[in-house]
């Protein structure tokens, strides 16, 4: 019954990861009790806004911080109620007045943005178990959206692909609660993907890399959002899986997996990129070797009737993101701009725009790190290039170039910190190079402590990527 654990990758894999689900999830409990109630003091637009959720109930609360011509700046104080730095006054969060101090009696005005502005939950309900509610953050609500209640053309919802919606739909109706079966999916698939992870990479490099492999990829400083439910996983998965048939010579089913990538994501598309690169290899190493006994016209014959009866099915791809992009009657672009406040960009522009940004001291931390991450992994498209075979190189290029031409008013470089998780191969050159200790030590060291900070901050209602 368990013949499969004897398999090394399976067991590494699963081990690793249980250590991971177990760690994280200890942390955001302990991240919940800490800070019982999020306390933001934003500013939207140029609208100061006091933003508050409680994380046992799952209520919101949005109020202008401006009292008298002066924005100020809140606290958290006893339970539902916060204090203002300025003057120590006590104000409910239930209906934004003041219970004691020098502002008793004055209540707060609504802000011009509401809490869903803040609190973004799509008309999800908000889950109260805090084993899932802190996880029930940003995109998620959107994939749970869309598995409720479908898409809709006019409320951005077409910028978020089919499959892993579908899938919550499908698996929530087996276990009765949609966010427990998004999470189910998101880690089932984590744990595949790691499995497929150490296969490619110890191919290539042998088995304490592939170990080192899958252990840095979940140290990853945003590593939490593949145990999320969020498409990291299921994408990675489906574009292992592409990687792994596709060499060993099993192009129905790599195709098959790209199409399923390509209904997951946008980026799934790009994967015919790598494949088309190995068709050709193939059919190239295949057309020198020839195949004696037989007339050349024949030769040929059979040799381009076989290779292309190969790359047929890799049209799969493509016409899978097609297929979506018709049934949403193109509205994905209107989406970018509308929902997402984004634009298409050159990569340079992106970048520039980050440097400009972190130059006239505007950017946050996430900024900053989105541009570190965009420049380290950008070195490290080159050395995996020059170490890893092509089709990894072509398939790190797309996945690393793909984000940098959409750029949003709000944050240039948005989510790169994120998407870098799918450049695989990056993770499979780190294992093979964290042989000498002090790749290892930088690996471990800075991630870390860097995951801990950044899954607080997403439990919390802090946009990390």
């Amino acid at each position: 019954m368990f013949t499969f654990l004897s398999d090394k990758a399976v067991r590494w894999s699963l081990g690793v990861y249980l250590v991971a689900r177990i760690a994280l999830s200890a942390w955001a409990f302990v991240v919940a009790l800490l800070f019982p109630v999020v306390l933001h003091n934003l500013d939207l637009f140029g609208a100061p806004t006091l933003a508050a959720f409680d994380l046992a109930s799952g209520e919101r609360s949005a109020y202008s911080r401006e009292v008298d011509g002066a924005a100020l700046a809140f606290r958290a104080g006893d339970s539902g109620f916060v204090n203002d730095v300025q003057t120590g006054s006590a104000w409910s969060l239930r209906d934004g007045r003041a219970v004691s101090g020098k502002y008793a009696g004055r209540a707060l005005s609504a802000s011009p943005y509401s809490v869903e502005d803040v609190f973004p939950y799509r008309g999800v309900t908000a889950e109260t178990n805090v084993f899932l509610s802190t996880w029930q953050r940003f995109d998620t609500n959107w994939y749970l959206k869309i598995a409720q209640r479908g898409y809709s053309g006019d409320d951005g919802s077409t910028v978020y692909f089919p499959l892993y919606p579908l899938l919550i739909r499908i698996v929530g109706a087996l276990v009765g609660n949609s966010l427990f079966a998004a999470l189910l999916i998101s880690n089932v698939s984590l744990v595949g993907a790691l499995v497929f992870l150490y296969r490619l990479s110890g191919a290539l490099f042998g088995a304490a890399s592939a170990r080192r492999a899958v252990a840095y990829w979940l140290l990853f400083p945003t590593a939490f959002f593949m145990l999320a439910a969020y498409t990291e996983s299921l994408f990675l998965l489906l574009a292992l899986a592409v990687f792994d048939f596709a060499r060993r010579d099993k192009w129905l089913l790599a195709a098959l997996f790209g199409a399923l990538a390509a209904l997951t994501r946008l980026q799934g598309a790009l994967l015919i990129v790598p494949l088309a690169y190995l068709w050709w290899r193939q059919s190239k190493g295949a057309g020198e070797q020839g195949s004696g006994g037989k007339p050349r016209n024949t030769q040929h014959a059979t040799r381009n009737t076989y290779h292309a009866s190969r790359i047929a099915p890799l049209l799969l791809i493509p016409l899978a993101t097609a297929a979506f992009l018709a049934f949403t009657n193109l509205s994905l672009l209107s989406s970018y701009v509308g929902e997402l406040h984004a634009r298409f960009v050159l990569p340079w522009d992106n970048l520039a725009a980050s440097i400009a940004l972190l130059a006239d001291g505007r950017a946050s931390f996430i900024d900053a790190l989105n541009l570190l991450t965009t420049l380290g992994f950008g070195a490290m498209i080159v050395a995996v290039w020059r170490a890893l075979p092509r089709e990894y190189g072509l398939y790190a290029l797309a996945m690393y170039l793909a984000p940098l031409f959409r750029m949003t008013t709000t944050q240039p470089l948005v989510s790169m910190d994120r998407y870098a998780l799918a450049i695989f191969p990056v993770f499979m050159l780190w294992g093979a190079r964290g042989k000498n200790a002090w790749i290892n030590r930088a690996v471990v060291y800075l991630s870390f402590p860097l995951q801990l900070f950044l899954s607080a901050q997403f439990v919390l209602w802090g946009w990390v990527g």
